[in-house]
């Protein structure tokens, strides 16, 4: 009975956090290019049960085993929080610096702590001529022939040719979706980076809908196109959320009811059962 309190205690907890995914993705559903977070459990170690009576050795048995009755779930833990890296539909601004790249690609950012990468690509320009994004930080970019070297290497080490985008002026700037840049239609020498990776496990959310990569290389897109003058919506069905915020809410009120009937018997146990007559 005791190891039930735990096992609804647990699942309370668990629900607690399903919900504060759930609700940071609604908080975000109206967020550029967010994507939404996923909670996976699993289940906690089995008890093997056996039966009470026969942990005793039996007469002329030296080796006796107890017979199994059975495991015992005992619950569920957190196991780990994934994010879905869907493509968002497409939203139209018809402003020249913004932009939606598709796929699994990702624009490259300069920031105090390192190189970080988003899909959000509402940029601006600066007072300096630098494109920026809402955070202000550069917006990353190279000069003349893509190149097919990795962006970062395995070791971390960032390439050389990388430059922040600096374009004085948004008025008359056209990006073709291979990032190629013009300036009143006449081609200029920086071009839009996009980034992929091999495996999206490679990088993690660091806040302000940005990424930072913690393992392998950073590749040079060479296939996801850009759509200048678009934004990427997030992927979160607001439906979906809603009708799992409800799920949550009846799991957790089960949980609930299970705690205090357990509770109720120990009681019982404790007060009527326990006492002396």
């Amino acid at each position: 009975m005791i190891k039930g309190l735990y096992t609804s205690a647990m699942g309370m907890l668990m629900q607690e956090a399903s919900l504060a995914i759930t609700t940071n993705n609604l908080a975000n559903v109206n967020t550029t290019g967010y994507k939404k977070e996923k909670i996976t459990f699993e289940e906690f170690p089995n008890i093997l049960e056996q039966r009470i009576n026969d942990t005793k050795i039996a007469d002329g048995q030296k080796f006796y085993k107890a017979p199994r009755v059975g495991r015992m779930g005992t619950g569920v833990i957190l196991d780990r929080v994934t994010t879905d890296h869907q493509e968002g539909s497409m939203s139209s601004t018809g402003n020249a610096t913004d932009f939606m790249i598709h796929g699994k690609s990702y624009f490259a950012l300069q920031t105090p702590d390192g190189i970080q990468f988003t899909k959000d690509g509402q940029f601006h320009v600066n007072s300096d001529g630098y494109l920026t994004n809402k955070q202000g930080f550069r917006v990353l970019g190279y000069r003349g022939v893509k190149p097919t070297s990795p962006m970062i290497s395995e070791d971390g080490t960032p390439a050389t040719w990388l430059n922040p985008i600096k374009i004085s002026t948004p008025l008359g700037l056209t990006v073709d979706v291979n990032g190629q840049m013009y300036k009143d239609n006449q081609t200029i020498s920086q071009s839009l980076l996009s980034v992929s990776f091999k495996d999206t496990n490679q990088i993690e959310k660091v806040g302000h809908n940005n990424y930072k990569r913690i393992s392998g290389e950073v590749l040079v897109n060479k296939k996801d196109e850009i759509s200048q003058g678009y934004l990427e919506k997030s992927n979160i069905n607001i439906v979906n959320e809603m009708v799992n915020m409800i799920k949550i809410s009846r799991a957790y009120e089960s949980n609930s009811k299970i705690l205090t009937g357990i509770d109720e018997l120990l009681g019982k146990a404790v007060n009527q059962i326990g006492t002396l007559r």
